[in-house]
């Protein structure tokens, strides 16, 4: 069984670091470069030609990813869908968000505004320990800024996938600051799991997302 994982925002494979998954065939998904602009429709079709439809597959996103990860199943048809500290669509974006759809706050980045709010940057995602923090860091360092305004963009002005996921299992984190689970239905908790959780709680997430396979097929 081929599971493809597309990490979170401004993120790479690092994400999945600590996720068990032994026993599946695992590919990464690198976010493509992408002109600010575009939706997350344009990265899905971006991604499609990494991932073999012709074999039966499982995507698995965090985040950002699992929005676009919903995006790709209407491409690629998988067996089953599984996001992570994610959306299934605008609905469950909390209200001061949804208020700024439209009003492109991704023009406000620069480099000193994103160094200024590193520290609230991580509050929010739930980074705490040193090593949860240099790795947060380091992904914040490299990734390009224009890269990452162009991400934010295509998130806020998200208008969910082009229909409702039947095979869609969701996992989120119950202590979520950046996408608080007040606003989320029908999703798997994790107790005291923050939106950096596929990292730091990467046990119990990696226990839901290996139940949820096992109702799809078994490892090969």
């Amino acid at each position: 069984m081929d599971l493809y994982l597309l990490p979170g925002l401004g993120a790479d494979k690092r994400l999945f670091g600590k996720l068990d998954l032994e026993g599946y065939a695992v590919h990464y998904l690198e976010w493509p470069a992408m002109p600010l602009g575009s939706s997350l429709s344009d990265y899905a079709r971006a991604l499609a030609p990494s991932i073999d439809a012709t074999r039966p597959h499982i995507l698995i996103g965090v985040s950002m990813g699992g929005m676009v990860a919903q995006e790709l199943a209407a491409i690629t048809h998988p067996q089953k869908v599984i996001i992570v500290s994610s959306w299934k669509g605008p609905q469950e974006m909390p209200r001061p968000l949804r208020l700024l759809r439209g009003t492109h706050p991704e023009r406000l980045l620069t480099p000193t505004v994103l160094k200024q709010t590193l520290p609230l940057a991580r509050w929010q995602m739930g980074v705490e320990d040193p090593e949860d923090v240099a790795l947060f860091n380091d992904l914040v360092a490299v990734f390009p800024l224009e890269q990452l305004k162009a991400q934010i963009n295509a998130c806020i002005t998200w208008n969910g996938p082009p229909e409702p996921l039947k095979d869609l299992v969701h996992i989120h984190g119950d202590h979520d600051r950046l996408m608080p689970i007040g606003h989320v239905h029908d999703a798997c908790r994790i107790r005291g799991g923050s939106h950096f959780m596929v990292y730091t709680k990467a046990k119990e997430v990696g226990e839901e997302v290996k139940a949820a396979l096992r109702t799809a097929f078994n490892p090969s």
